[in-house]
């Protein structure tokens, strides 16, 4: 196992002093940097957690001595593994636990490192892409070539198009199948709901497609689970392996890893004495499990609770408190201002002043200090909807007409252009160049593919192998693409701009020249520009965000998800729809039903969608340090006003106002 060695006041106000000047003498904080053994941690929203660990990164560092072993943090995205890695990078002993023997990485990274692209090799299956959306975007245009399933997108009478297309573009890869050629003809797939089975022609058909795919070397998140299930079904050694070398796992944002991932994580290390740490808030769960039997972390009843916050005062954290849907827990605020709060109530006609009236509530908090403050308005639904029935608000397009998520492109997600906008939206954000470096290697490899090109043995050229495979033909061939890449797409505007991007690929594709023949189609396709909007490109973190100016004060919009892990000055949260289907049951408008229980008017249980809505408003009234606004239908305020008055919100009634101005 491994030791942690005593906590005196001393070393935990040296911890302190490393880490910026952060106190860990709490009682739950000292629990944890000395816990050897599995726990579980429900962390309340800006108490530290993330510095929290990082001390125990640090602690663990003064005396870990064995170089064949090592410690594994896994999180569920990259924001979080990069936050873990900024503050341990600096120190002078911790910084080491993120290079081997120790693993610091997203869980999807733990899973292909360690399990799925070994067995992956094993069955000689290539890998050129594993991406969510560019498998959606190249399966969608390849399946019409199956007879059987065109004329099924085409029977209008069936009227099946839509779900086929949601079952093509979610094709995830069944542990259990059984081609295993190194260029399988058809793979037993995961059947989702209402999915036509593998014993009609609608099932074999979409097998096919699924082995054409992998024949290509474009996979699903998913199906790297698949394969590392498979892997440990027929090697369960190797979870036994993976133990021996990491006695002690962190599992950061447990919350946020769930379904196949999470029970994978758990039967290799939730035995044999593994030290398995998990960390998160279970009432910011925005991540939902789409299977059969949803997984998700829940805290152990013995767990210990992180229940202060230093984000936000007593306002926000009462409030809160009440809308703890999954876990209760009281959360203490101990952010030293008091927060304002503003209910803005509006109808269909005013609904278009409401970011305009909280942003005046913003200048009359901060005044000339707007400028500096980072302030948002944000939905639990930010994409465009169908109009049907009565007028109600269902995403954040109704406040703001201009407003346009990022979604729009994922159909073209498998194209150049988009990939390399990926690619420079990652650099300006100062990502690792690693990360960068791998998109520019998927779109120059996928060039490559689609000129004929192979690498050494014939090997299908991927983003692993491909400057090896560019310098086999020619030596100063990769530092010319490296060179054009730099100066086009990373420090240039060929991504966003088609002027430059034609320009990009007037020098790009003669060193791809000549083409195969028949080809020139298929390349022009690929090569095409996609129209997507540059934000700012003075600030990196908000090149992909959309925003609206109110003189000084820069109003940032987006949905809750945007926000999620974030620390803002002030926010917005606007009334909007929680879609699951097109059940009664499996909708609502968000605010509509999680504030009277917020309010206290009721103490009726969260469940099904409404569960989904208490967990997204959860999230969002808990980002402010100071300003926390909620905009509904005055039509849904009749029983919340005279509660939310006592409990000190201030109203402001846009359909009286616009009433007073009419007269």
């Amino acid at each position: 196992m491994f030791e942690i060695l005593p906590l005196t006041p001393e070393l935990l106000a040296e911890l302190g002093d490393e880490l910026g000047g952060r106190d860990f003498t709490d009682a739950s904080q000292t629990d944890f940097l000395a816990k050897t053994t599995p726990c579980d941690v429900q962390a309340a929203p800006g108490n530290g957690k993330t510095t929290l660990l990082a001390a125990k990164l640090a602690l663990l560092s003064r005396n870990w001595l064995t170089r064949r072993r090592g410690v594994c943090v896994i999180s569920h995205t990259n924001a979080a593994r990069t936050e873990v890695e900024d503050l341990i990078a600096r120190h002078p002993t911790a910084a080491r636990l993120t290079s081997y023997p120790h693993f610091t990485g997203t869980v999807t990274a733990f899973i292909n490192q360690y399990l799925a692209l070994p067995y992956l090799s094993g069955l000689g299956w290539s890998v050129r892409q594993i991406d969510d959306d560019a498998f959606a975007a190249e399966a969608l245009r390849r399946y019409p070539g199956w007879g059987v399933l065109d004329s099924l997108a085409k029977n209008k009478k069936l009227k099946l198009k839509r779900r086929l297309e949601e079952w093509i573009a979610l094709l995830d890869l069944d542990p259990g199948f059984t081609d295993i050629d190194a260029e399988p003809q058809t793979l037993t797939v995961r059947r989702r709901k209402g999915q036509w089975g593998a014993h009609t022609d609608c099932g074999k058909a979409l097998e096919s497609l699924k082995a054409s795919m992998v024949r290509s070397g474009l996979y699903r998140y998913a199906d790297m689970t698949a394969l590392a299930w498979r892997a440990l079904r027929e090697n369960p050694a190797l979870a036994a392996r993976l133990r021996d070398r990491f006695p002690l796992v962190i599992l950061d944002e447990a919350q946020d890893t769930h379904g196949e991932q999470l029970r994978l994580l758990e039967h290799v290390f939730k035995q044999d004495g593994t030290a398995f740490q998990r960390l998160g808030d279970s009432n910011q769960t925005l991540y939902e499990d789409d299977g059969a039997a949803p997984a998700y972390w829940t805290p152990g009843p013995d767990c210990i609770p992180l229940d202060t916050s230093r984000r936000f005062g007593g306002e926000i954290a009462g409030f809160a408190s009440r809308l703890t849907a999954r876990q209760a827990q009281t959360i203490v605020g101990l952010g030293i201002r008091p927060a304002s709060r503003v209910m803005l109530l509006f109808d269909e006609s005013t609904i278009g002043r409401v970011l305009g009236a909280f942003a005046e509530e913003a200048r009359a908090l901060w005044g000339e200090d707007c400028s500096r403050r980072d302030v948002w308005a944000v939905a639990s639904r930010h994409n465009l909807t169908g109009k049907k029935g009565a007028w109600q608000p269902k995403s954040l397009v109704d406040y703001h007409p201009a407003y346009r998520s990022e979604g729009g492109s994922r159909g073209k997600a498998n194209l150049l252009c988009r990939q390399f906008q990926k690619a420079a939206v990652h650099h300006a954000s100062a990502r690792p160049p690693a990360e960068v470096s791998e998109m520019l290697a998927v779109g120059i490899s996928s060039l490559a593919r689609a000129h004929g090109w192979r690498a050494a043995n014939d090997r299908p050229i991927t983003a692993h192998n491909v400057w090896t495979a560019l310098s086999h033909r020619d030596l100063a061939l990769p530092r010319a693409v490296r060179r054009l890449l730099r100066d086009h797409v990373l420090a240039g505007d060929a991504a966003w701009d088609q002027a430059a991007w034609l320009i990009f690929m007037e020098q790009l594709l003669p060193l791809f020249s000549p083409h195969p023949l028949g080809a020139e189609a298929e390349i022009a396709d690929f090569c095409s520009f996609v129209a997507e909007q540059k934000a700012d490109p003075a600030d990196p973190e908000r090149r992909s965000t959309k925003q609206v100016q109110f003189d000084d004060l820069t109003l940032r919009l987006g949905s809750i998800h945007s926000v999620k892990g974030k620390s803002v000055d002030g926010i917005l949260v606007v009334e909007s729809e929680v879609w699951k289907g097109s059940g009664a049951d499996e909708q609502c408008i968000d605010l509509t039903t999680v504030l009277p229980r917020a309010f206290g008017v009721t103490d009726q249980p969260f469940t099904g969608v409404g569960l989904s809505a208490a967990t997204n408003v959860f999230v969002g009234v808990t980002r402010p340090r100071e300003l926390l606004g909620l905009a509904l239908r005055k039509s849904e305020a009749t029983a919340l006003i005279g509660p939310a008055t006592d409990q000190g919100w201030k109203l402001v009634d846009l359909v009286a106002q616009a009433a007073e101005l009419k007269e």
